[in-house]
């Protein structure tokens, strides 16, 4: 195969590659909407955890695609070496693209630290709510005890008799 059809295949790989992060991207955000201002309870978990699973798809085939990829700049890397003017503009085409996709690298490490930090927090809150409602029925189980046993005296009915 000529090295303009292996370079052919490598813009438009990175072109897929763009295309996926940006699916990636737009699930962060619906990820957030589902999340941000919202308790535990009020979160539609099927939802989120489905934008979970189709971004874990996303990424499965961008490691597939970047391993072809380098299996492909690993036939033509010398050839376009050797002749960097014959393919200045694939090559800045290529460039382009892997620039785009840092930058979209990046946004999506932002949005999943912020849906991160946001999940951190609900499932805090979460903790804290069963933490003081436990604390709660214990503190009322005690009472209770201590009511049913009238103050820890022993009195049965005929001591009341008398």
């Amino acid at each position: 195969m000529p090295v303009d059809d292996y370079i052919q295949i490598m813009i438009e790989s990175l072109t897929k590659k763009s295309e996926l992060l940006d699916k990636i991207i737009r699930k962060n955000e619906a990820q957030n909407e589902c999340i941000a201002g919202k308790e535990y309870d009020d979160i539609d978990w099927d939802a989120f955890n489905l934008l979970v699973a189709e971004k874990e798809t996303a990424i499965t085939r961008i490691v597939k695609m970047d391993e072809g990829f380098q299996s492909l700049y690993d036939r033509v890397k010398e050839q376009l070496g050797e002749d960097k003017d014959k393919y200045a503009d694939k090559i800045r085409e290529i460039q382009r693209l892997i620039e785009m996709i840092t930058g979209q690298g990046v946004k999506i490490r932002t949005g999943e630290e912020r849906n991160r930090k946001i999940i951190e927090k609900v499932l805090g809150n979460r903790k804290n709510f069963i933490r003081k409602s436990r604390n709660s029925l214990k503190a009322a189980n005690s009472y209770a005890q201590t009511m049913s046993g009238n103050f820890g005296m022993d009195l049965s009915s005929q001591d009341i008799k008398q």
